[in-house]
């Protein structure tokens, strides 16, 4: 029976990374942070987005018109079955640095026909919220023009 289990296993492992292959790209743009009683002009923040091995690094300042300036403000993910994101917002305070929160987003609610703002809670409370645009585009991957299949010529 074991060696059965191990086979059925394996074939599994196939099909997931035949499966992976085409759900395409998140295309994710960064549209600022939201808590309007704790957003204070001059206040800095950091920003680390991450699925799996693909990390995502951005630094944000809130400026004295409450508008709010990223250094990047977009970034491609490509989907994976297991792996969902983790988001963690930092306030940097000179040398030291705050923690505000660490969150896990299932990355199946990124899976959207529409572009969708997706409202992270970041604080246990909600008092300050990310908000994220998030395309689904799964037809844009790289990986599909190596997939088996697509040899056709016209």
């Amino acid at each position: 029976a074991l060696p059965i289990f191990q086979e059925c296993t394996e074939d599994m492992c196939l099909i997931e990374g035949a499966l992976e292959m085409h759900l395409g790209e998140f295309h994710i743009k960064m549209k600022g942070l939201v808590g309007y009683a704790r957003l204070c002009p001059g206040d800095h923040y950091e920003v680390l987005v991450r699925l799996g091995r693909q990390r995502w690094r951005l630094r944000g300042k809130i400026e004295t018109d409450d508008s709010q300036m990223w250094d990047e403000e977009e970034r491609v993910f490509v989907p994976s079955l297991h792996e969902n994101f983790e988001i963690k917002v930092i306030e940097l305070r000179g040398l030291s640095t705050v923690l505000v929160g660490l969150v896990t987003c299932e990355s199946s609610d990124f899976f959207t026909a529409r572009p969708r703002v997706i409202i992270v809670d970041i604080t246990e409370l909600g008092t300050i919220k990310l908000q994220l645009e998030v395309i689904w585009n799964p037809f844009d991957s790289e990986k599909l023009l190596t997939s088996p299949g697509n040899t056709n010529t016209i």
